[in-house]
């Protein structure tokens, strides 16, 4: 996420439910917890303790204080205890930016709560889990999960449980641009706000209202709603998000000292707190301000947030302090360290975008490092178990050396579950290289892959015949400006996913794409000599989608016009890359293809005369003349219009089908 509004409303879903009013003091906590009395009122006094503690910004002794909760819960066999002590101890590790560790956490937290039906906090739990992926950036199993919990939430006529629902699905439309979506759903949370009067509700209620007129351009109108919020925000822990809103807002309305004001004291509550995260964003805003008036201290708050970033892996917020360095150096005309951060940013900034153009892939390596965390988990604890055999077994063989039957029985029990543990081992290793050769075959021919794992390289090849081809959207860089982030990403990847079933369906190997071009090529890693026919059926099916599409677009997807052009010739294949690696191919073939897309007219296939004089006798073909083109010159060229011999394709597809 791009910022901490989810905080605040990950912290609403956690309201204490054991009776205890927030305003009671932490000290009459504290003396019931030193009766030292072991019984489940106990574990609800620790949980409310630990939640009081964390109002007041102390992440450290809440997590205390909740794990205290859990030991003592578990000794009882409590769920309903148990379930809220792994929520408190979740929260901490969500501040912290501990994703993996909250995930893990939540998920037991939930499954307390299912063991024991209760649909409370399963509503809490859901939403909690959505607001993890939230922060991780998957906006679609973010938006399941806070439906989910709305969904419980409406069936259990909770108001509080619907109002922080309807902020957080309010909150992730903000995020996406859909402004109007936004205020749609906080609105909602009107119905209830008066019934509920509760300030951590009314508090991210303003906060994400103001945020919304922020980015309309709304500055004092953001202003109001934020001031608001600060005025009747208590909660230590998004005190310094709220400050540093506020130092933006004056920012925009060119009144320095104020944005300094405010962001020095969100600096210190954000330290004070170990809000790692927000302590990097208000170093970046600091940076941002001081470079109107003192380029040095600019510089020096910049450095101390990368630092910090690095750390803490805030890759949003580093890309963002990259740009400001270079901004920074430029100023100051040490154009060397502009230009040295100017990478850094543009590498950044190409990284983190290539994370956005799937939210699939980011859920999926969000759940690839869960998978690998659990794993470790579980050979530590099987380690664990190995060496306190042994030092049970050298205990058995010292009490009872003269009892060799005994001895002999337990070294039999040893080696048995040394072969189990083994045998287990060896199973995740082999799970681990099955992945592992399932992602490098996704990305390189099958052929090239095993290649590269036999050799560690790949030697380059020449193919003496295959068919390239290209299409580009027409017009593509007029609506991209004009589009959200989110539905860009959404229409690019609705037309190549579909590309990618029709090149598998004809065995044609898929190049890459560049922005808004699809590039793929037929007859190689093995050469055959039907893949100019393939080519041409597989443009035919990709024309006739984008003309199905024009028709029947989704609500979220933008129609275009599509150029296709195809060339036949000899080109050169291989990788390029040592960490990244990626199978492409190279020769004047390629070019003219290229050329033959950009001289098509949108909806039409333009081919070379190289390919013409394969396929002529195939499918009907309308000669357009000598063109110029870029480099080559005059150059013959044919619209496809259609089939002529249905007979041999025909053939062709039996051909494929029996492969």
């Amino acid at each position: 996420m791009n910022s901490n509004q989810s905080i605040l409303v990950i912290l609403l879903m956690l309201y204490s439910c054991f009776g205890f009013s927030q305003n009671k003091a932490i000290d009459s906590l504290k003396v019931i917890v030193d009766t030292g009395v072991r019984d489940t009122l106990m574990v609800k006094t620790l949980n409310a303790l630990s939640w009081e503690v964390l109002n007041a910004g102390d992440l450290n002794e809440s997590y205390n204080y909740a794990y205290k909760a859990s030991e003592l819960a578990k000794d009882l066999d409590y769920s309903r205890g148990m379930g809220y002590a792994l929520k408190y101890i979740g929260l901490t590790q969500y501040y912290q930016g501990r994703y993996l560790e909250v995930l893990d956490t939540w998920t037991q937290s939930l499954k307390e709560f299912e063991k024991i039906h209760d649909t409370t906090g399963m509503a809490n739990l859901v939403n909690n889990i959505g607001g993890v992926y939230w922060s991780k950036g998957n906006n679609v199993r973010a938006l399941d999960y806070y439906l989910r919990s709305l969904s419980i939430s409406e069936k259990l006529k909770d108001p509080l449980r619907i109002s922080s629902a309807l902020l957080n699905v309010g909150g992730l439309y903000a995020e996406m641009g859909s402004y109007d979506k936004a205020l749609d759903y906080y609105n909602k949370f009107n119905d209830y706000r008066e019934e509920l009067r509760d300030p951590l509700l009314t508090t991210s209620y303003l906060m994400g209202v103001g945020e919304v007129y922020y980015k309309k351009g709304l500055y004092d109108e953001a202003l109001y709603y934020y001031q608001e919020a600060l005025s009747s925000n208590d909660v230590a822990t998004s005190r310094a998000d709220n400050l540093i809103k506020i130092s933006k807002v004056f920012l925009k309305k060119n009144e320095i000292q104020k944005s300094v004001d405010y962001l020095n004291e969100a600096y210190e509550v954000a330290k004070s707190n170990d809000q790692q995260l927000l302590v990097v964003q208000a170093l970046e805003a600091l940076g941002d301000v001081y470079k109107y008036e003192n380029l040095e201290k600019s510089i020096e708050a910049y450095k101390e947030a990368e630092l910090l970033a690095k750390n803490i892996e805030a890759n949003d917020e580093l890309r963002d302090v990259y740009k400001g360095l270079s901004n920074a150096y430029a100023l100051l005309k040490d154009f060397q360290k502009a230009y040295q951060y100017k990478e850094l940013y543009v590498a950044k900034k190409d990284s983190l975008f290539n994370l956005a153009t799937d939210d699939k892939i980011r859920g999926l390596q969000f759940d690839f490092d869960l998978k690998k965390k659990e794993d470790k988990i579980g050979l530590l604890e099987k380690e664990s178990e190995i060496q306190l055999l042994k030092q049970k077994r050298q205990k058995s063989v010292i009490l009872v050396s003269l009892l060799t039957i005994l001895v002999v029985f337990i070294s039999a029990i040893g080696l048995y579950k040394r072969y189990k543990f083994v045998k287990a081992t060896n199973l995740i290793i082999e799970q681990e290289k099955k992945r592992s050769d399932n992602l490098l075959h996704n990305i390189l021919p099958e052929e090239t892959a095993l290649e590269l794992k036999e050799k560690g390289k790949v030697e380059a090849k020449k193919f003496e015949s295959v068919t390239v081809l290209f299409t580009d959207f027409k017009g593509f860089t007029h609506f991209a400006k004009d589009l959200s982030p989110e539905e860009l990403v959404n229409s690019v990847d609705y037309y190549f996913s579909r590309f990618d079933q029709i090149m598998e369906k004809y065995g044609i190997e898929k190049i890459k794409t560049i922005g808004d071009a699809y590039m793929c090529a037929g007859g190689l890693p093995f050469p055959t000599t039907d893949h100019p026919f393939k080519i041409i059926l597989a443009a035919f099916e990709i024309a006739q989608f984008i003309e199905e599409t024009k028709r029947n677009a989704g609500e979220h997807v933008t129609t275009f016009d599509i150029r296709i052009g195809v060339n036949t010739g000899p080109i050169v294949a291989g990788v390029v890359g040592i960490h990244k690696f990626a199978y492409d191919i190279w020769g004047d073939t390629v070019n003219v293809a290229s050329r033959m897309e950009t001289l098509s007219d949108p909806g039409r296939i333009n081919i070379s005369e190289n390919t013409y004089d394969i396929v002529k006798d195939v499918f009907d073909c309308k000669y357009r003349g000598e063109i110029e083109v870029k480099n080559r010159g005059m150059m013959k060229m044919y619209f496809v219009n259609g089939i002529k011999d249905q007979e041999f394709l025909d053939r062709l597809q039996l051909k494929k089908t029996a492969v």
